[in-house]
């Protein structure tokens, strides 16, 4: 047998050797053989395989807009890397198995890039810059810790850890790379530039890298990118060279087709046959058959090409044609949309039309496009500006249909019912053919092996988009100034006014958003509802425009920046409502624009504003123009008391506090933040006084600081306090307090029509003065819409006041007998006085006061 003979002997001794020698903690010829070849073509080769496979999703998934600089590499996030996590997971165990079974081989530094590669597609930044930190500072081989250092530098900028990335290139440049590191560094330096938006040093980086490349690596990408840059920062001649690299290293049709498209764009134009030669050329592209798909980008450029020959009438058709081309690529709808907005919002001026079309576009671009944010910003200030127009319309229009006779308000609405109806029909047959149109598009696709994921129509918001929704709120109107209106002028007077023209209007903002779903007679009695014939409702009405115009002039001001159509706003607001609550502020912003048209007109609304409104802050900014500088530094100043004075309020510390609000309030001019002082200080009184002198002061608060902050807090405190005093009226009725000996005011009353205010205070005081009344106070107060009081305050006690009241009888400072007024005269407790004041009863307490004070004294 064999196993006994001399040479099966010699056949084991030499196997045992060759396994011996083949152990990885061995590091003789034969052990590194072996190993190197079971690590590369097994567990090494699966690794790289697997790899290939995440890169090969990844080309996949590109997002080729190429409007924009293409990316280098395709952006990954969880749910891209979640449809390969099969292959991630496979590659680091195969990789391990290289590592931990074949310690020995050269194929370990590559294990560890490949774990790292893996890591870092599967968005395990940490654990991927660990990894490679690691090849870097342990292995012994250049190659691998150069490549471990380049991959390195894309994921710090993955992970935006833009400094480390930067201590990267900096530490590798002083490396000497092989060529496939350097091309893997120019590349990933190149993704860091374009990642911080640095074009200059992007394209530096791709030029280098470009020589480096192989067809596999995307060169012609490359090129389009290295073109698209020079294209982007002005350099045409260079962009045209690269662009035809491109061309050279034979793309695919769809990198050729963009290429050729771009060439066009970088073409020198320096005499009229050479724009004749660019549109023919674009003309030539459009006709061609292969470009059927690409019809909607072929549209778009040509419109940019117009646009350029300031040629906006054909730029406009241009982009039209593109919208209505883009049946599968709402990235090139949302953009087209996005500059026809971008054209009527900054060359032609109507926002009205900017607003539809930004509108469009948002709905269309996707959710990472460049500055998005801001053109949702734009999008939401144009229909904020439309919201208003569309409010002064329809409540005008309202109001209109509100004064015809019920026989013609009854034609009009049923017209306006009738119109929609045909219009609703119209537009279904309209988007019944598109979708026809679209169906043979798909199944042309279909046939032709032609990709198609996107159906416009088929998808229910994207219906909602673009044209359908344009014509659907709209109508097919024509392209004109004021589309949007049907009556052109909403700030005519309503006799002025055909009926007709109030049917559009009304027609738009009753459209079938709200009311499609019932039938024409519940329409009817819709709309006849919202017509305004009840006086409170056509003030209601009148409230909405109001706010609506003040809105208008805010928008066309400040965001808008047309000073000429804020000035037509502000002034129908205050010609229109000349008791608006926007008066003060709209007079000072037609001072601002008028001031700066160096219209005199600007001096009238100076005037009204300090003639009208003396104590405002636009008064105060027209007399300093430094006012809001030198406030600032005031209320840093008054900030730093208010913190203190506030201290000793919560501490109970009541006169503490008083005397340092009134010290801060006399040492410091007015400012904005002098209202927090004033109150505190009127809060410090509701703490020691009686509450109507609380009331009265939160009063006076609110008339004399209108604009402060504070004040609607100071109206709802003094709103609670009143409704605290009238609930406590009604639980207890009006039980005047007996107890008389306790502080006392002498009230003197009159008539509000008497217009004797003044003339009757300026009697009492000097009555006071020449009498001797030391110490005695005089304020003013609104009892209802007939009574208005004057106080005398305080009296020690009963007789003190009582003695006053008859030397007042007496002497007769007011001379009533020749006012044409009634007048009553009488004393009361500050704990009466609170009950008379919330009850209002006037007759009431003269019984309570002849009852208690003048029996037994007349």
């Amino acid at each position: 047998m064999l196993a006994k003979s001399p040479l099966a002997y010699f056949f084991y001794i030499c196997l045992a050797i060759f396994l011996f020698s083949c152990s990885a903690e061995r590091k003789n010829i034969i052990s590194k053989t072996y190993h190197n070849t079971t690590a590369r073509y097994n567990a090494y080769y699966y690794a790289k395989k697997r790899i290939k496979e995440v890169e090969a999703i990844l080309k996949e998934n590109y997002d080729n807009d190429y409007n924009n600089i293409l990316k280098i590499y395709p952006k990954i996030d969880t749910a891209l890397a979640s449809t390969y996590k099969e292959q991630i997971d496979d590659c680091i165990k195969k990789a391990s198995i290289a590592i931990q079974r074949h310690k020995n081989s050269k194929w370990v530094d590559d294990s560890y890039i490949y774990i790292g590669r893996a890591r870092h597609y599967s968005l395990d930044y940490v654990n991927a810059i660990e990894t490679y930190k690691f090849v870097n500072t342990k292995s012994e081989d250049d190659d691998a810790r150069h490549e471990a250092l380049a991959r390195l530098l894309r994921v710090f900028v993955d992970y935006k850890e833009y400094d480390n990335a930067v201590a990267v290139e900096d530490y590798i440049k002083k490396e000497e790379l092989n060529r496939k590191n350097q091309k893997i560094l120019y590349l990933n330096k190149a993704h860091h530039n374009q990642v911080i938006e640095n074009y200059d040093r992007m394209v530096e980086n791709l030029v280098k890298a470009a020589p480096l490349l192989k067809k596999k690596d995307g060169k012609g990408r490359i090129y389009f990118i290295i073109g698209q840059i020079y294209q982007e920062l002005g350099f045409d001649a260079e962009a045209f060279n690269y662009y035809k690299k491109c061309l050279a290293s034979n793309p695919e049709y769809e990198l050729d087709f963009y290429c050729r498209l771009n060439m066009a764009q970088v073409t020198q134009l320096g005499k009229s046959s050479d724009v004749k030669a660019a549109r023919k050329l674009l003309n030539t592209l459009l006709k061609d058959s292969k470009n059927k798909e690409y019809k909607d980008k072929i549209y778009y450029e040509m419109a940019q090409f117009e646009f350029k020959q300031n040629n906006l009438d054909k730029a406009i058709e241009f982009y039209k044609s593109s919208v209505e081309n883009s049946i599968s690529n709402p990235r090139q709808k949302g953009q087209s949309f996005l500059r026809l907005g971008e054209v009527y919002y900054d060359s032609i001026k109507n926002y009205e039309l900017a607003q539809a079309y930004y509108d469009s576009a948002v709905q269309s671009l996707p959710s990472d496009y460049e500055n998005i944010e801001k053109i949702k910003e734009r999008k939401d200030i144009l229909n904020e500006f439309v919201k208003q127009l569309n409010t002064i319309e329809l409540q005008d229009s309202l109001l209109m249909l509100s004064k015809l006779d019920s026989a013609m308000l009854s034609v009009k609405l049923n017209a306006i019912i009738e119109e929609e109806k045909a219009r609703k029909e119209a537009e279904e047959e309209r988007v019944k053919r598109e979708q026809k149109r679209t169906r043979q598009f798909n199944n042309l696709n279909q046939s032709s092996g032609i990709s198609s994921t996107a159906w416009y129509f088929g998808n229910p918001s994207a219906v909602a988009q673009g044209q359908a929704e344009f014509i659907r709120i709209w109508g097919n109107r024509p392209l004109e100034d004021n589309w949007r209106r049907s009556n052109k002028s909403s700030t005519q007077s309503y006799d002025d006014t055909n009926i007709d023209d109030v049917v559009k209007p009304l027609d738009v903002t009753l459209n079938t958003d709200s009311i499609e779903s019932v039938n024409s007679a519940n329409k009817f009695d819709q709309m006849y509802a919202a017509i305004p014939f009840s006086d409170d409702a056509r003030a209601e009405s009148l409230a909405k425009i109001e706010n609506a115009y003040y809105k208008l002039g805010n928008i066309y001001k400040f965001q808008l920046e047309e000073d000429k159509n804020a000035v037509t706003a502000f002034e129908t607001l205050t010609n229109r409502f000349p008791n608006t609550a926007y008066l003060a502020e709209a007079w000072y912003q037609l001072y601002l624009i008028y001031k700066s048209f160096n219209d005199p007109k600007n001096d009238t609304y100076k005037a009204n504003i300090l003639s009208t409104f003396p104590n405002s802050i636009y008064a105060k900014l027209i007399e300093n123009p430094n006012y809001t500088e030198e406030s600032t530094a005031a209320n840093e100043k008054l900030k730093k008391v208010y913190e203190i004075a506030y201290k000793y309020y919560q501490e109970n510390k009541i006169d503490t506090s008083r005397y340092i609000i009134d010290q801060a309030l006399n040492t410091y001019d007015e400012a904005s933040f002098t209202a927090n002082l004033v109150l505190l200080k009127v809060l410090l009184i509701g703490k020691t006084e009686d509450i109507t002198l609380y009331q009265y002061e939160l009063g006076e608060f609110v008339k004399n600081y209108p604009d402060s902050d504070l004040n609607p807090y100071a109206q709802k405190l003094l709103e609670s306090s009143r409704s605290f005093q009238e609930k406590k009226r009604k639980r207890l009725g009006t039980q005047y307090v007996n107890y008389l000996e306790q502080w006392h005011y002498f009230v003197f009353a009159y008539e509000i029509k008497s217009n004797l205010s003044d003339p009757i205070t300026n009697a009492i005081n000097s009555f006071n003065q020449s009498n001797e009344f030391d110490g005695l106070k005089t304020s003013n107060l609104i009892l209802n819409d007939n009574w208005a009081l004057i106080l005398v305050s305080d009296f020690e006690d009963k007789q003190e006041a009582l003695n006053y009241y008859g030397s007042f009888l007496a002497q007769d400072p007011v001379n009533e007998q020749i006012r044409d007024s009634k007048f009553y005269k009488f004393v009361i407790t500050k704990d009466n006085f609170n009950i008379f004041y919330q009850s209002k009863e006037l007759d009431a307490y003269l019984s309570f006061f002849t009852k208690n004070y003048l029996n037994g004294i007349n």
